[in-house]
């Protein structure tokens, strides 16, 4: 249930004539580029994955993976730049976000499947693997499939297969909505200007058609499907839960102190079942990989060197 922190999105492209959310993608595409980092796309049963795929080819493989809200790009952005020249990177948009889509029922068995699916066409052998909010979820799901695989394992403002999912209905009667996919799927620009306030630590109100721009390219696509994401979720969480790992994988946890969708105590509930260090990040919502990148990204090199 990953919300993207979009206002990073507009703030770069205010002059520009066309959508401002469009510009912007294609900005960090001739971005990525200049780091070697290039867009792709893989047709494998029944999945069409868009993702970038590049930088350091004699490096570790980092896997990325975004969650609801936005897509690769625009959740790993700064990540992606930063790091690429360490590491081979691999950013894929889930299913149903961003250019990906399946002929499969959505729920997170598809997007595990089709995470495999390009492991394989990509010949990776062994991984990191990062994972935030709703990604985090599908992170765990992956490495119990692949464990022998997984050299490190970050999970980002995720609850994962602890989630006490009763929070939902607490998130529900304090949003006033009426149920939950109200929340992370919007259907107009002031919702999208709701979700960000709900997702960020410090409120800001953005201008109507910029909101509009940021809808019509990340929110508008995929309601039914981004809705049944959510709704097998819970049920699939406990199944995940249940199964366990053999042998958890090296991980850490970065949480957001300000974390209104996630309260820091599922964080550090997640933690303690990973047996794993949890990093906090202060005046930070649920994005900090965007609020507070500088604090973040030294919290994430550290998660994945230490």
């Amino acid at each position: 249930m990953k919300v993207i922190w979009v206002i990073s999105i507009v703030i770069l492209s205010v002059l520009s004539s066309c959508n401002l959310a469009e510009w912007n993608q294609m900005r960090l595409t001739k971005k990525f580029a200049s780091k070697e980092v290039t867009e792709q796309t893989l047709d494998v049963n029944g999945h069409h994955i868009h993702y970038f795929e590049g930088g350091n080819l004699e490096g570790q493989t980092l896997l990325l993976i975004h969650g609801f809200g936005g897509d690769a790009q625009v959740t790993w952005n700064k990540t992606i730049i930063d790091l690429s020249k360490k590491y081979r990177i691999i950013a894929p948009d889930l299913l149903w976000f961003g250019q990906s889509l399946s002929n499969h029922k959505p729920d997170i068995y598809a997007q595990i499947n089709a995470l495999e699916y390009l492991l394989d066409e990509l010949k990776v052998d062994t991984f990191s693997v990062a994972g935030i909010s709703y990604g985090g979820f599908v992170t765990m799901g992956l490495a119990q499939k692949r464990e022998s695989q997984v050299n490190k394992m970050i999970i980002i403002d995720s609850p994962g297969i602890t989630y006490n999912v009763v929070l939902l209905d607490s998130m529900v009667a304090q949003t006033g909505v009426n149920e939950v996919s109200d929340i992370f799927v919007p259907k107009n620009a002031d919702q999208v200007q709701f979700l960000l306030n709900f997702a960020s630590y410090k409120k800001k109100r953005i201008p109507k058609g910029i909101l509009m721009d940021a809808y019509d390219l990340y929110f508008s696509k995929n309601h039914e499907e981004l809705k049944q994401l959510i709704v097998t979720l819970p049920n699939q969480k406990q199944e995940f839960l249940d199964k366990g790992f053999n042998d958890i994988p090296n991980s850490k946890v970065i949480w957001g102190e300000n974390d209104e969708v996630f309260p820091l105590s599922e964080g550090k509930k997640l933690a303690d079942y990973l047996e794993a260090e949890i990093l906090i990040i202060n005046k930070s919502g649920h994005a900090p990989n965007l609020e507070q990148f500088k604090s973040f990204e030294k919290l994430f090199r550290y998660s994945l060197t230490d």
